[in-house]
């Protein structure tokens, strides 16, 4: 069937609006840490009384009082119940969140409208599978926002969301058109959908342990009385142990779902090529990333690895991700050098 050129420059519009409601919500999101000084949410510390109790992560609306990380005092109490609600509190908030969605909806529109045009999945090149990860990244934030009120993560998944989108929209931009004959298979909905949805958690997990990383360094500083230039943002975030929980329930959901993309891939290259596994440089390195996720988890559950060491692992597994999701298609070829680039 033809392409329908109409949506294709329909879905393009999209996600455009999609970039610019985005990069309005980040503004947003840092606005609210500016003006909303009311809601500063925690201490530094444990033993620090915070201005506002910070709730453990248990799911909004889920019948039990969320335990509290650090002391409040009683005048906190009204606070700590406005936040104990599923929605944002404050107008930045609430509007941050807004545009957010709206965004969100922006983005699965435009998505839904390439695949109408092309009569297809539409994630058969990096222009289209970088739109399809991002909307999962912003998805799986909205989904946290709501869940384990995790609205403070906004601004930090924000920005590369708009930069990886801005990117995808300017230099990796792909006109609407027909799929490789190495991707015409039912396959693709399968193992790319799975991909996508793993890279969207994983993307989370990463900005979640990076600001893990800074919240516990400018604990460990301050509690050595030395100046730590971003206090002031960190002390819109709960305490460090928090926000490390809240990482790794992410990887722990996209862990078995990137397993799962593996193993259909593997399935799909059998098909294809008439073997399960040869080394290709995407199959390298997306069981080289597997490996490393696997050891984040190992040492986790076993070794009762915490905190920076574990960290440390997560990261080097997101930067063999990100490697094996751009690098391997810019730099290296090989039989899944059908994305467009290089």
């Amino acid at each position: 069937m033809p392409i329908n050129a109409s949506l294709g420059d329909l879905s393009n519009g999209l996600l455009l609006v999609a970039v610019v409601l985005y990069a309005l919500a980040m503004l947003c999101y840092a606005s609210d840490f500016a003006f909303a000084r009311h809601r500063i949410m925690a201490g530094l510390t444990d033993t620090t009384v915070a201005e506002v109790a910070v709730p453990e992560l248990v799911a909004a609306g889920s019948g039990g009082p969320a335990t509290n990380v650090t002391a409040s005092p009683p005048s906190a109490t009204s606070a700590a119940g406005e936040r104990a609600s599923r929605w944002p509190s404050g107008f930045w908030l609430r509007l941050a969140f807004g545009l957010t969605c709206a965004g969100l909806t922006a983005h699965l529109a435009a998505i839904l409208a390439r695949g109408i045009a092309e009569h297809r999945t539409p994630w058969g090149n990096m222009y289209e599978f970088i739109a399809a990860f991002t909307c999962m990244a912003v998805l799986v934030l909205v989904a946290a926002s709501v869940r384990y009120r995790a609205y403070y993560m906004g601004l930090f998944v924000m920005i590369p969301i708009v930069f990886g989108l801005g990117i995808d929209l300017t230099v990796l931009y792909t006109p609407a058109g027909s799929l490789v004959p190495a991707l015409q298979s039912y396959w693709i909905a399968i193992h790319v959908t799975a991909m996508i949805v793993a890279i969207g958690l994983f993307i989370f997990g990463a900005v979640v342990t990076t600001m893990y990383l800074l919240a516990s360094r400018s604990v460990r500083r301050l509690a050595a009385d030395q100046p730590s230039w971003s206090a002031g943002i960190l002390r819109h975030l709960p305490a460090p142990a928090v926000l490390d929980r809240l990482s790794y329930r992410s990887i722990l959901f996209a862990f078995p779902v990137w397993t799962f993309g593996v193993m259909a891939g593997a399935i799909w290259a059998d098909h294809a090529w008439g073997r399960y596994w040869g080394w290709d440089p995407k199959e390298t390195w997306s069981f080289i990333t597997w490996v490393v996720y696997a050891m984040f988890l190992h040492a986790r559950a076993t070794a009762g690895w915490r905190g920076r060491r574990a960290a440390a692992i997560q990261l080097i597994g997101f930067g063999c991700l990100l490697f094996n999701v751009i690098g391997v298609n810019i730099w290296i070829s090989g039989l899944h050098s059908y994305a467009g680039m290089g």
